[in-house]
């Protein structure tokens, strides 16, 4: 049965202070926007982690684990062993300096036992059967055989294991009043990069239905929102977060002939400094709890 608390009674500080010191102290940090974006969708991130209800010593395994935003927080949940793959080398330095940094205040439920590895999301590193939970948030819409992916992910979880992945969809995000033109511009390109890339910005809606083609049983799909009214200035936290994550992908999308080297620098110039007085902001990532028959 699963022990963990509830989510308003953990006090998350230990992990965001981590998070946030390591930012300070990196600021050389390549995907430095990664680690801003796990900053700002925490709240959702642990409120999904909480109703999955993972039981005392579940074994789970998070492919595409990036700084292992996952592994940490459900580490400090319920007493589990934890495995992060991921591709890349450099992202999972960082989750293991980031794991021994929350370690090492403590806040890890007894019991508990994190690990990365090199995997990939095409060829897991892992045996048949197991897991008794998969996860995988943020990875889907990088991935030019997704149907590959969810078969793989039933490879590995047990019978009568579950599977939660998260993805977005930006047929999701809406605003009013309506985005300049400079940053629609920047937008485009950004998807249009991660198209070239084979991947796919609009992945969301698809998860469950991958899910389903995979074998698994599709047990829910839930929407998870993020929406705000308010100012929208050169100095705001958000209009950081956006200019980092296009600012990382500037080179790409002009190699990839997208976007002209000046065309792409001046929207990005026009965008850093516009200044809206108050817009209605809203996204969603839609995450899908499936479960492998027993």
């Amino acid at each position: 049965m699963s022990t963990v608390p509830p989510i308003a009674s953990l006090r998350w500080d230990a992990v965001d202070q981590t998070y946030l010191s390591y930012l300070n102290d990196h600021p050389e940090l390549p995907e430095r926007w990664l680690l801003v974006q796990t900053l700002g969708t925490g709240s959702s991130r642990r409120a999904l982690l909480g109703a999955l209800g993972v039981a005392d010593g579940a074994r789970v395994l998070d492919v595409g684990t990036g700084f292992g935003a996952t592994p940490i927080e459900l580490a400090g949940m319920v007493p589990v062993t934890v495995v992060g793959l991921d591709r890349d080398p450099a992202n999972l330095e960082v989750a293991r300096a980031l794991t021994a940094g929350v370690e090492a205040t403590g806040w890890f439920r007894p019991g508990s036992h994190v690990s990365y590895g090199l995997g990939d999301a095409y060829d897991l590193p892992v045996d048949d059967g197991r897991f008794d939970l998969a996860t995988a948030r943020l990875l889907f819409q990088h991935l030019d055989d997704p149907a590959r992916a969810a078969d793989e992910l039933f490879r590995v979880v047990a019978p009568g294991g579950g599977v939660c992945v998260v993805d977005a969809d930006d047929g999701l995000s809406i605003s009013y009043p309506e985005p300049s033109d400079a940053f629609r511009r920047l937008q485009r390109a950004f998807a249009d990069l991660q198209a070239t890339r084979g991947g796919d910005r609009f992945v969301g809606r698809k998860l469950s239905t991958l899910l389903e083609q995979a074998g698994f049983t599709v047990v829910s799909v839930v929407v998870l929102p993020q929406a705000v009214h308010g100012p929208s200035m050169p100095d705001d936290p958000a209009r950081s977060f956006a200019l980092q994550r296009l600012r990382s992908t500037r080179d790409a999308i002009v190699e990839a002939g997208i976007l002209g080297a000046d065309e792409i620098d001046d929207s990005l110039e026009v965008f850093a400094g516009e200044r809206v007085e108050g817009q209605c902001s809203i996204e969603a990532h839609l995450a899908v709890v499936a479960r492998k028959p027993a």
